[in-house]
């Protein structure tokens, strides 16, 4: 399209049409202006061909007023034609063909120019209109998606879409409302799910309200859905910020309070162990406040341990060391609540050497047994370790109840307590999650399988320090740990 043609597009498809007085102006003037200008033109050519100087006149008329004035202008044309330049001139004869042919072809002509020009306008107005409701959906969608408020945008874009429908009042509300003797409710729908709803006067036309259904709710209803997904977002970062921040606070109190309170702790503890024990109630005295302070002092280790870990500063070392030194170590360190509890440790062969914080490992194990002693009722814990691939493997059995299913995605949660606890326990419930944070921050993972009634296993996988291949069934090496 010609640049020429693009600037002359507005004038001949523009809505409304042109007032009808300018109209009736401008068939008079044409008819005139081509019936003079054929006095010239007869001496280069016959009379009977220039009947199509009529034509201009009649398009314009046709295409600007519509085809009732374009038909009057062809008749006037074909009329002024007929008594002004064809035989016998002074008079109105339609004895001849020719005559009735150029009325004929003047009506034709008009009545077409006015349906081409009729239908050019429609779909020019049907382009603006669908123009209009595209930046009127860009509307919605910055104010809806710009705020951050949402209450204030719906007021904002409800005034705007009022505005543009050219009505008195509209109004969006969230969640389903119903209409009244005032107002249509036009529901607003995601996924079948009403999120809200588009109030309009009640005078509206059925046209409109057509026009609305098909086309400014589909749009406005993504807007919105768009909309509340952001503001769920955004609640979900701030409470997700709040809790973090929460977090940390409880951590750093968690850890002054531990510091504090080892120093009291250690010097308690060697305050009883040199108390006297001459008499049967001294040394029942000495003895309960050995064990409540030992156990405090228990509770505090692990209460820096998951504070350290909570805040990730707990540093991640990585020296080599073998897993059989790891396991003794864990199982010297373990103290548990039957003096007959024993650990039945199952070593694979030539294990491969590993790389991490054997001192991490130690603690994470030293939980793992405690927990599974627990629950063992007396029975021996058994341990084995082997190698899996590229993985080395340590699966830690006890004989106890077991875990119940919908327990087990929740034991390694901090300060969990599981149902099977005894009444006389005294378990902080933190074992299972430090054991968890050690292990996972070498680079290994832990799992659980359980049934219940019939036990717990707990498999721990670690990195190997150079990947190797394992033979079949390589000989083992069987200790019996007794607790005493």
């Amino acid at each position: 399209m010609s640049v020429q043609s693009r600037a002359l597009s507005p004038l001949l498809l523009r809505s409304p049409r042109p007032a009808l007085t300018l109209g009736v102006l401008a068939a008079a003037g044409g008819t005139l202006l081509a019936t003079l200008a054929i006095y010239p033109l007869e001496r280069l050519a016959p009379t009977d061909s220039l009947g199509v100087v009529y034509l201009p006149t009649v398009i314009i008329v046709a295409t600007y007023w519509g085809s009732g004035l374009g038909l009057v202008t062809a008749l006037a044309s074909g009329l002024a034609y007929n008594y002004f330049h064809l035989p016998v001139v002074g008079h109105l004869s339609f004895g001849d063909g020719v005559d009735w042919v150029s009325l004929v072809a003047f009506l034709v002509v008009a009545a077409t120019a006015g349906v081409v020009g009729s239908l050019a306008r429609a779909r020019a107005a049907e382009a603006e209109s669908r123009r209009r409701e595209a930046d009127l959906a860009t509307e919605m969608a910055r104010l809806l998606l710009g705020g951050s408020r949402l209450d204030a945008a719906l007021a904002a874009a409800a005034q705007r879409l009022a505005v543009a429908l050219n009505v008195a009042s509209a109004a969006i509300e969230l969640g389903d409302v119903g209409a009244d003797e005032r107002r249509l409710a036009f529901p607003l729908c995601d996924r079948d799910q009403i999120i809200g709803t588009l109030l309009l006067p009640v005078t509206l036309s059925t046209l409109d309200r057509e026009r609305i259904t098909g086309r400014i709710v589909p749009a406005l209803q993504s807007v919105l859905a768009a909309a509340l997904h952001r503001a769920e977002l955004q609640a979900e970062v701030v409470e997700t910020a709040l809790l973090r921040r929460s977090d940390e606070m409880k951590t750093a109190v968690l850890r002054s309070v531990s510091h504090d309170l080892r120093t009291p702790i250690t010097a308690i503890i060697s305050a009883a162990t040199a108390l006297a024990d001459d008499t049967p109630e001294a040394a029942e005295a000495r003895a309960v406040v050995l064990e409540a302070a030992r156990r405090l002092s228990r509770l505090i280790e692990k209460l820096l341990d998951l504070s350290l870990l909570q805040a990730g500063t707990r540093e991640r070392r990585s020296v080599p060391y073998t897993i059989e030194d790891v396991l003794h170590e864990a199982v010297a360190h373990v103290r548990t609540d039957s003096p007959e509890q024993s650990f039945r440790v199952s070593l694979d062969e030539d294990l491969p050497p590993l790389a991490g914080d054997p001192a991490q490992l130690e603690r994470a194990f030293a939980n793992l047994l405690e927990n599974a002693a627990r629950y063992s009722g007396g029975k021996p814990v058994s341990i084995r370790a082997h190698g899996a691939g590229e993985r080395l493997r340590v699966r830690i059995v006890d004989q106890g109840p077991g875990i119940r299913a919908g327990e087990i995605d929740r034991i390694f949660l901090p300060f969990y307590r599981s149902a099977n606890d005894a009444p006389g326990h005294h378990g902080s419930g933190l074992g299972l999650a430090i054991a968890r944070g050690f292990v996972e921050l070498g680079g290994g993972r832990i799992s659980v399988e359980s049934l219940p009634g019939q036990g717990t296993s707990f498999v721990v996988d670690l990195p190997l320090a150079v990947p190797t291949e394992r033979s079949v069934e390589p000989a083992q090496l069987e200790l019996a740990l007794p607790r005493g």
